[in-house]
């Protein structure tokens, strides 16, 4: 009864912003099996959705690159030796602003 309990309550558990079916990289994996990563990963993309609505048309290219550059960042947490606390100190940074 424990196990199923437990079952329910996970799957009601946060889920990323991306299919985890497709999870290629460590870092991919790891955001997708940790709910304080995924949660993290949740909140940035509705924060990068919003900022993309409200930017004037010339600076669309520039917060699409801001974004993918943090990525190629991001994705070096893999080869951290925590690379739990590496990707969520780049997503708490990365949603500071700094």
């Amino acid at each position: 009864m424990i196990v199923a309990v437990l079952g329910l309550v996970r799957a009601s558990a946060a889920t990323p912003s991306f299919d985890c079916d497709g999870a290629k990289t460590e870092v991919e994996r790891l955001i997708c099996t940790d709910d304080e990563l995924a949660a993290l990963d949740v909140k940035l993309a509705k924060m990068f959705a919003s900022a993309l609505a409200k930017a004037p048309a010339d600076a669309v290219t520039a917060l699409k690159a801001s974004q993918k550059a943090w990525r190629q960042q991001l994705l070096k947490c893999g080869k951290d030796g925590n690379p739990h606390q590496c990707i969520h100190n780049a997503y708490s940074s990365r949603l500071s602003g700094s």
